[in-house]
């Protein structure tokens, strides 16, 4: 597959729809290989052909592209059968940051990001510092709707779960590259620990956490696997693996050799990281052991004063790709919405028989099917799932009753998605014919 540097001007066009195949079916492979613990050979393919700064940039011009164009798009008019396209242009941000999770994860690769992880670190701080303000009412942006919204609402919502999910992730990105920053460079390891603060950043999360919720009623709600799910009150302290990222993070910014050297404690990260002394419960500290070292260290923390110690001079380097792609596009935003708006959001019939082919082979279900580690989730209740839409092949159900419960929400895009499949079977007829 060819993974080449593209800008946010070419988001939607046919080299660009291309390249976000190629690196789905990567994504693909990538957390198959992970899973099953074989060989990864999708890492050593984009280490040797030097792609993973290449896919930092392509993540980075989506996040332009989702602050800048996206909102104005949102304020022209499109409805339900031309907004799939642009729904697939949004979960593409999804698709590229699991990726750089599941590679980050080996230090080889992060010292084959080498510069790039400045944009990245950049990045992953703007969307965990979004989490931390708690501006959004996480649960209702993240549910199912019982009721039909019009396409705007529905993009919109979707817009913000995807971007809820993809904050998510860059928890365990970002306590990846701290982990090695020791191997790539100084400037990385300064970035983490003192421009951008990820200890008082993860000791905020942990303190307010976004993915915990509790009802009116007294339920308990927490978010995992990208589903919200009911918890009793004594469940609740169960670390789950997005908590434990956050702990192991914490374990590194503050206990390591190297981390201690060179994180530069102040009265305000100071008392945000001793504020974890009330989280660490029996429950907690019996599932983490290596967390009674970090609650004796904090201890002793307390009782020291904040040193006074000035931070040494360091030059750092400035994040190439947002400054790169923000001077490309300064000015042209409204130009590119009206432009994007257009070509994707209004796609025409012609193109979209011209794509049915590509999306058909990218979303082959039965493919799909092959490499789901887990069963799949009914799309209503969450529960196990056992039955497939038979004109999509793309939802599934436990049952009757929960299909018809969320037929109104899964119309439009079963239609949309049963007219693509069935326009690629047309289309490769005709052409099998001709060829004929």
């Amino acid at each position: 597959a060819v993974v080449s540097t593209q800008s946010t001007g070419d988001i939607g066009t046919d080299k660009w729809e291309v390249q976000r195949e190629h690196v789905e079916k990567l994504n693909i492979q990538a957390v198959v290989d992970a899973t099953n613990n074989v060989e990864e050979s999708i890492k050593e393919l984009l280490i040797t052909h030097e792609k993973i700064p290449t896919l930092i940039h392509e993540l980075i011009a989506l996040d332009l592209w989702k602050r800048n164009v996206l909102p104005q798009i949102l304020d022209m008019k499109f409805n339900a059968e031309t907004s799939f396209p642009g729904y697939v242009v949004m979960f593409y941000e999804a698709i590229l940051i699991g990726l750089l999770e599941v590679l980050l994860y080996h230090s080889e690769c992060c010292e084959a990001a080498g510069d790039s992880l400045h944009d990245l670190l950049q990045y992953c701080q703007h969307k965990l510092v979004w989490l931390v303000a708690g501006e959004e009412d996480w649960h209702s942006i993240s549910v199912e709707s019982t009721t039909v919204e019009d396409a705007k609402e529905e993009l919109i919502k979707r817009h913000k779960k995807i971007s809820f999910d993809v904050s998510l992730k860059c928890i365990a990105v970002v306590r990846y590259i701290g982990e090695h920053s020791k191997d790539v460079s100084l400037g990385i390891t300064t970035r983490v620990l003192n421009t951008y603060d990820f200890p008082a950043i993860f000791a905020g999360l942990i303190d307010n956490p976004p993915w915990l919720l509790r009802q009116d009623n007294g339920q308990w709600l927490k978010y995992d696997n990208n589903k919200w799910h009911k918890t009793s009150h004594d469940e609740v302290k169960n670390l789950s693996k997005l908590e434990g990222q956050l702990w192991i993070g914490l374990i590194h910014f503050l206990m390591s050799e190297h981390c201690q050297r060179n994180y530069q404690l102040n009265s305000s990260n100071q008392a945000s990281i001793l504020k974890l002394r009330a989280h660490f419960h029996p429950q907690v500290l019996n599932q983490l052991p290596a967390l009674l070292d970090l609650q004796r260290y904090l201890e002793e923390l307390s009782l020291l004063a904040t040193p006074a110690s000035r931070p040494p001079l360091i030059l750092e380097q400035v994040p190439e790709f947002y400054t790169a792609l923000e001077s490309k596009c300064n000015g042209k935003w409204k130009e590119l919405a009206a432009k994007h708006h257009r070509e994707i959001f209004c796609m025409s019939k012609e193109r979209m028989k011209k794509q049915a082919d590509k999306f058909a082979a990218t979303y082959d279900m039965d493919v799909m099917s092959d490499l789901i580690s887990e069963p799949p989730k009914c799309e209503s209740c969450g529960d196990c799932a056992a039955k497939r839409c038979s004109s999509c092949q793309t939802s599934w159900y436990c049952g009757r009753e929960c299909q018809v419960k969320h037929w109104p929400k899964h119309k439009d895009t079963c239609k949309l998605i049963a007219k693509t499949m069935k326009d690629a079977k047309d289309l490769k007829g005709a052409k099998t014919q001709n060829g004929s």
